[in-house]
């Protein structure tokens, strides 16, 4: 989807530039602090897009044993230093979220928040089915999906209408443009679910909580501008592949 001079985690990592509630002491998503209470002490947990840490440190920080994988080299180098620091115990891998780089049933938790979506719908199947993989039977899981519910979704609909982005495959959108902002994560296929496609994608495991969470808050009778899906899911204890 990307040729080598479009711009990428690596650029967004290297310079910095990229919402300050993704940077590394950024506090964790709420959702995050919920689901983790909910892990034994001591749980092994993979972070799919850990990015510069800021989920890891905080796990982390609670005693949990972490790996986390990610695309940029800068984010899991920083992750790395940053939990050398802590005396964090993390397994960092630079990879595709298509193909993790550990082996079956070892892990006893997973989350992927705001990353799993970057992807046309065969490449974000194809990382849950990865997920599921190295997760142990019964390991849980906690993933979210931006919601079509939003301005978001619909500013991209006029977008995909007026030629400035590309609406790749029915809900899924990147910026194919010669000019695109360095500074922005347009680069990217965002794909914006609903709940039927949610749990289509999460078919392969036992959803156990599902909820919206618009992250503002919106005027009378208008959409938030952004909100996602959040699941609470397990790999089924009895697995069949």
């Amino acid at each position: 989807m990307n040729s080598p001079e479009r711009a990428g985690w690596e650029t967004l990592f290297q310079h910095g530039v990229f919402p300050p509630r993704y940077q590394t002491t950024a506090a964790p998503n709420d959702s995050v602090v919920e689901w983790v209470d909910g892990l034994a002490p001591g749980s092994v947990i993979l972070d799919v897009g850990s990015g510069v840490g800021r989920h890891v440190i905080y796990l982390g920080g609670r005693g949990f044993r972490m790996a986390g994988l990610d695309a940029s080299p800068t984010g899991i180098r920083t992750t790395q230093d940053i939990c050398a620091e802590r005396g964090i115990d993390f397994d960092g891998q630079v990879g595709d979220m298509k193909s993790l780089p550990w082996p079956d049933a070892i892990f006893d938790a997973a989350l992927s928040t705001s990353t799993i979506s970057h992807g046309l719908v065969a490449d974000i199947a194809q990382a849950l089915a990865e997920i599921r993989r190295v997760l142990k039977p019964g390991g849980r899981l906690l993933v979210d999906f931006p919601h079509r519910e939003t301005q978001g979704y619909q500013r991209a609909l006029r977008q995909a209408a007026e030629g400035t982005l590309t609406e790749v495959e029915p809900n899924t959108f990147v910026d194919l443009g010669p000019n695109l902002d360095p500074t922005t994560d347009a680069f990217l296929p965002h794909h914006y679910a609903d709940e039927a496609g949610v749990r289509d994608l999460l078919r392969g495991f036992e959803i156990t909580r599902l909820e919206t969470h618009f992250l503002d808050k919106a005027a009378e009778g208008e959409t938030a501008s952004r909100g996602y899906w959040v699941a609470w899911a397990r790999k089924p204890a009895l697995d069949n592949p």
